[in-house]
This record gives structure tokens, sequence and C-alpha cells, in this order.
């Protein structure tokens, strides 16, 4: 199941797979091991109370206006405010007509993205954002969302629904953990992959960053047995040849 071509992924054509290809993704093995670098939090609100510029934080706001400002070229600022009546100001530098009737007073909206300082107080540009009030789906999610590096012009999310496709696909599978008994302290290979891809919020992220999580040190574990494993079997299959006889012929010796 795992070593199924990931042009079997619904929604992932040709292009798509020519691009992952060449960053050697041929399988839903391989995306597996497409490791995020880095995580989102967006388990839980926080609140403009405590936001920090160059934190990245969601929050669920009101809309208070809308207006359109020129500029060199024209920008859509989007003003929020909590139940407290702090404020928050959306920019954007690129939008379209839609987008500006969307967002519509009294509107509740949920936004995710780096507190900025502006002229006049905290600002986001063009966060994340879904409108809760017209029935869109809300950003809170359950774990920790990965960010992963990405090729071409593929796009977070597009590889996010890949790599799902195949966490998935790994649930669902028997994938044999060969070198249990050697990481018996550690998490499954597969409860490894699992933890990686998204993490819970209280996981801690700066082992993580310096390689010391007990998910990671597994996967090491893994790596390395592979490796070793690859060059015992170089080693037999070299040790079961037969070298080339050669005969000696003295003529040079007589001359």
């Amino acid at each position: 199941m795992l070593e199924e071509p990931i042009i079997s992924i619904h929604g992932l054509g040709p292009k798509a797979r020519d691009k992952l290809n060449a960053i050697g993704i041929y399988n839903l093995e391989h995306l597996l091991f497409h490791l995020p670098f880095r995580y989102q939090n967006k388990t839980n609100f926080g609140s403009l109370e405590t936001a920090s510029v160059g934190a990245e934080i969601l929050l669920q706001l009101t809309i208070i206006d809308t207006q359109i400002v020129p500029s060199r070229t024209q920008q859509l600022l989007c003003h929020l405010a909590d139940k407290n009546g702090r404020r928050l100001l959306l920019r954007f530098f690129h939008f379209n007509q839609h987008q500006r009737e969307q967002l519509v007073r009294d509107d509740i909206i949920q936004c995710f993205g780096e507190i900025k300082i502006g002229k006049n107080g905290l600002e986001m540009h063009h966060p994340e954002y879904r409108l809760i009030s017209k029935g869109q789906k809300t950003l809170l999610e359950k774990t920790l969302s990965p960010i992963y590096p990405l090729t071409g012009n593929i796009h977070q999310a597009q590889m996010k629904k890949w790599v799902d496709a195949a966490l998935q696909a790994l649930k669902n599978s028997n994938l044999t953990d060969n070198f249990a008994k050697i990481a018996a302290d550690m998490p499954s290979l597969k409860q490894a992959l699992m933890t990686l891809h998204h993490p819970q919020n209280d996981e801690n992220l700066d082992e993580i960053a310096e390689f010391r999580h007990s998910a990671q040190q597994r996967l090491i574990i893994e790596e390395l047995c592979a490796h070793r494993l690859s060059l015992l079997k170089l080693k037999r299959l070299r040790a079961g040849k037969t070298a080339n006889v050669f005969t000696i012929k003295n003529t040079l010796c007589k001359q």
C-alpha cells in the first residue's frame, strides 16, 4: 500500500508528480518521510491583550469596518475588534472585488498570522482567515499545523492534503516495525511518523528543532539500521561473486 505511486492520490496530477519526483518523492512512503521543518499553533484562540509583535496567533474577532485606501497601489483595510474594544487591522496589498464584498461589518472572522506594529496599532498582513458568520470552516485545529519544504509552484495546502492521504494509508497499513526490540523505549515507527506530521500542542518543539525528540530518535534508528543492513547485503553479494581467472604467461619474463 505504501509503495503505491503518488499519482494514485486523488487530485495529484502529472505535473505535480513530476515536481515531486524531482525531489525524490515517488510513492506514499516517500511522502511520509517528507517531514515538516516547522509548525504553526492553531489549536486555541489567542487574545489581543496578550498578543506580542512578531508572534503568530489565531484570533476570533468582529469586523467593524472595511475601506480601500490609495497608495502606490490600492490597499484593502479591514478593522477588527474584540469584545473589549481592542483593535486589530488586517491589511491586504493584493485583493479582489469578491474579497472586498465578503468582509462585512459585524461579521465574525477568524484570522491567523504574524502580529505586526503599524502606525495606529497592531496589524496582520495578508493573514489566513475564515468568515465564520458565512459558515466557512473554522481555522481551529486539533494538532499543530505542519509547514513543509516545497518545490515548484506547489502550495502548503496541496502538500498537506497529499501527506494526509499518505498518513491515512499508513493508518490502514500493516507496517512492519523491524527494529522494535532495539527501540523498545521509543514510539513505534507508525507512531513516530504520526507525531512528527501532526504533533499535539503540548509536544516539546525545542526538542524537535534540535532533533532530540523521541519520535525523531526512532526514525534515526530506523535509518541507521536500514543503512547498515544495506551495506551488509552488498558485502554478501560481493562475497558470493566468483572472481575472473587470469592465465599467467611467462613470455615477458623470458624476454
